[in-house]
């Protein structure tokens, strides 16, 4: 019975030495899958705040050809979409009827003050 006892505290003490388990990646550690993620999430990102500026009463060209040219090369890949850390994209109404949007990552506080904070999302720059 000592003998369990003893495993026990020795599979507790190696539990508490473990890392502690990730709240998610940071958006400073970049799109998660590599360069083909990023040019799919910034073709996503675009398809979104083209339909929401379309809904506006914007003519905006169609960006469903650079959306769907950005699926077929991750396929060509053998890479899923799913695999690519896309950001939140919300619409937000403005004054007088206006739509806009906005996207970002929400990510854990590490401060502890809030439980999540905002990064905005940006286009990575080549």
């Amino acid at each position: 019975m000592r003998c369990w006892a003893s495993a026990l505290a020795l599979v507790a003490v190696a539990g508490c030495s473990a890392p502690a388990p990730s709240h998610g990646p940071s958006p400073a550690a970049g799109v998660a899958g590599g360069e083909l993620c990023e040019v799919f999430v910034e073709a996503w990102v675009g398809h979104f705040q083209a339909n929401v500026a379309k809904l506006d009463g914007q003519q905006t060209a169609s960006l469903d050809q650079a959306l769907a040219q950005a699926r077929q090369a991750l396929n060509d890949a053998g890479q899923d979409e799913a695999t690519c850390r896309r950001p939140f994209c919300i619409v937000q109404p403005k004054a007088g009827g206006r739509l806009d949007s906005y996207c970002g990552y929400r990510i854990a506080d590490p401060g502890g003050n809030e439980l999540y904070r905002w990064v905005p999302w940006t286009p990575v720059r080549r």
